[in-house]
């Protein structure tokens, strides 16, 4: 699944996600103070939940594959099937 030179998921994956969610939450700070509608504050506030949650999948598959050091094959390889799947999931 994963090697120790190349992660499943990598600190820069993770922190681009991260900075892509402070980005968005800037942007929702510029629209209340340029008093924007409320459904147009929502729909951005919901862009940035969505993007702190696929950061959490991306820190919690991190510590599962970090994890994997004893694993057989295997047992590797339905992880990554797993992993792939959480990081889809909404």
């Amino acid at each position: 699944m994963a090697t120790d030179a190349t992660p499943y998921v990598t600190n820069k994956q993770i922190t681009t996600r991260l900075k892509r969610s402070a980005g968005q939450l800037d942007g929702v700070l510029r629209m209340m103070a340029e008093e924007r509608p409320c459904d147009d504050l929502l729909v951005q506030l919901s862009a940035v939940k969505s993007s702190i949650d696929k950061a959490m999948k991306l820190v919690i598959a991190r510590n599962i594959s970090d994890c994997l050091d004893d694993a057989t094959a295997v047992d590797a390889e339905r992880l990554a099937h797993s992993l792939d799947l959480l990081l889809k999931t909404k």
